[in-house]
């Protein structure tokens, strides 16, 4: 038989074509590829987009407008106030000390406790003081311990705050809750464990028992420990005046006193703010010169003998 032109021949039954089946090993490799590629989308978008894992801040925050009133008292007030005469011991000028630096500016060191009634009454002078060279931020409220001396004076918490300042290098603790803890041999549960520079101010010029050692050295130091640049030093009962001036005034109404410069809370908080201003003064140089020749600071100066 012939075949047509176009037609094919007919050679007998059609032959099945087998299909190609992929080896198992390559179908393994793509499937170990696509998992490491869902991987790395998976990682890459943790990175770009943060985790979403909320972080509680360690104590609750300052109400934004006492935070407001805190860092923002009219220089005109504070001026007024000048550096009245201190109701208790003062700070304390140390002479022949090499300076306190940290990151290349002057450093204020502050080691102090929640429960502590004159760490309350110190922070108040703090923030109003450092709030002329920067910026604080996540403040949060505590109050002091209701089983201490003065008990449940209404203040700041440095435990989890920050400040930025182009003048000033700034490093706090608090190293105890303000809650009772019988279960501590402290008596109140730790917070933090202060710094090795804070450990070594601290052995050097507190004034606990120790080996003696020059000026004020001692291995124990007392709080708020307060270290302005080396210059000043403010310890214990040493920030100027009582909290017996805040006792029973919320942070509201301290706030809110701090305007008035003829309220004892003000003649308090802003007295010693001008002493740890012109503290911060000594240290930098005098500047900034808008702060540093104010004349609440000039009297701060004046009454610390700088």
């Amino acid at each position: 038989m012939t075949s047509t032109p176009g037609s094919a021949p007919n050679d007998g039954p059609a032959v099945a074509v087998p299909v190609r089946r992929a080896p198992m090993a390559l179908v393994t490799w793509a499937f170990v590829i696509l998992v490491l590629v869902i991987v790395v989308v998976l990682l890459v978008v943790k990175v770009t987009r943060g985790t979403t894992a909320v972080v509680p801040p360690p104590v609750a925050p300052a109400p934004a407008s006492v935070v407001q009133a805190a860092a923002t008292v009219p220089v005109s007030v504070l001026d007024t106030v000048g550096a009245p005469a201190p109701d208790g011991p003062a700070p304390v000028v140390l002479s022949g000390q090499p300076a306190l630096v940290v990151d290349g500016r002057p450093a204020v060191v502050y080691v102090g406790s929640e429960f502590c009634p004159y760490c309350a009454a110190a922070r108040w002078a703090l923030v109003v003081a450092l709030s002329r060279f920067g910026t604080f931020d996540h403040l949060g409220a505590t109050s002091s311990s209701g089983a201490e001396a003065f008990p449940g004076i209404q203040t700041f918490s440095f435990d989890g705050a920050g400040y930025r300042s182009r003048f000033v290098s700034w490093s706090a603790v608090e190293e105890y809750g303000p809650t009772l803890d019988s279960m501590v041999p402290a008596g109140f549960a730790l917070l933090h464990r202060p710094g090795a520079l804070a450990r070594a101010l601290m052995t050097r010029y507190g004034s606990g028992p120790g080996s003696a050692g020059t000026g004020r050295s001692g291995a124990v130091a007392t709080l708020p420990f307060i270290d302005i640049g080396n210059r000043v030093l403010v310890e214990g009962a040493g920030i100027g005046f009582s909290p017996g001036a805040l006792q029973g005034v919320s942070m509201a109404q301290i706030a809110t006193d701090l305007s008035d410069p003829t309220s004892p809370v003000a003649q308090a908080i802003l007295g010693t703010a001008n002493e740890l201003t012109a503290a911060v003064c000594a240290a930098t140089d005098e500047t900034p010169v808008r702060v540093c020749r104010s004349a609440g600071v000039r009297a701060g100066a004046s009454r610390l003998g700088l």
